[in-house]
């Protein structure tokens, strides 16, 4: 059974470690090798920490039972924006990625939020397929880096 609960900063070393087995599986091809396989998982330990702590963010594991598939995270104040939305491949297309859209879409709701974005790489087809499928509206296309990594777009959604 899928579940979502809020990341506490014990969290912080197993979210570095989820984030690049996601990176493995989604952007070797897309990203540097050297990016994936030189990834520093204190660093982004780190990084998770901040988030997590930082009361403008909410975060929040996505787990199989008791075993972490995914997170995902969005930042909110004059805008909400999802920073990072992870599954692990053998969990994608089960429902949690559209849980997790729904999730900030309650947020926006609540707080009288009208729209939210996303970014994710250009080159990220399957990403980019789940966001246009969840109703978000292509607004941003910044690509053609030499670095491929580089490359992004950007969705808006409509809370209605």
């Amino acid at each position: 059974m899928i579940v979502f609960r809020k990341a506490e900063p014990a969290d912080a070393p197993m979210l570095s470690r989820l984030r690049r087995q996601v990176w493995g599986e989604t952007y070797r091809g897309i990203y540097p090798d050297e990016v994936i396989d030189g990834y520093d998982f204190s660093l982004h330990e780190e990084i998770s920490l901040k988030k997590i702590l930082d009361p403008d963010i909410e975060m929040f594991v996505i787990a199989d039972g008791d075993a972490p598939v995914g997170y995902f995270s969005f930042i909110h104040g004059d805008r909400v924006h999802v920073m990072q939305l992870y599954l692990l491949r053998s969990h994608r297309g089960l429902g949690a990625g559209k849980t997790a859209i729904g999730i900030v879409r309650a947020y926006c709701k609540e707080h009288g939020v009208a729209r939210f974005t996303i970014n994710c790489n250009e080159h990220n087809l399957p990403a980019r397929g789940f966001y246009e499928h969840m109703g978000g509206k292509l607004t941003v296309v910044d690509g053609g880096h030499i670095n491929r990594q580089e490359d992004q777009v950007t969705y808006l959604y409509r809370v209605c």
